[in-house]
């Protein structure tokens, strides 16, 4: 057997023991708070967010701006045909039966 100095035994190196970890200090505490807050909102945040955009559904005010346009629209409406008929007379009728 010849002489080398390879050997498939490594010596035994610990790992991580020259890895230093930093200690907790005011900057990472307050990022784990927020980190954790953020964990903690975020399921529950589309939830309300879909609320506070809704919420004229919710509350009525919907029907009640719906309502307020469609009367604005009549009323409008009723005074174009109203001004129409001042201006172009009355529209013609045409008689369909031959």
């Amino acid at each position: 057997m010849t002489d080398t100095q390879f050997s498939f035994n490594r010596p035994y190196k610990p790992f991580g023991m020259n890895i230093k970890v930093p200690e907790i200090g005011d900057k990472t505490l307050q990022q784990m708070g927020s980190t954790l807050g953020n964990i903690a909102k975020s399921p529950v945040e589309p939830l309300f967010k879909f609320l506070e955009e809704g919420e004229p559904v919710f509350n009525g005010d919907i029907t009640y701006q719906i309502n307020k346009v469609f009367a604005e629209s009549f009323t409008i409406g009723s005074a174009m045909r109203m001004e129409d008929e001042k201006m172009n007379g009355m529209p013609p009728s045409f008689d369909m039966h031959f």
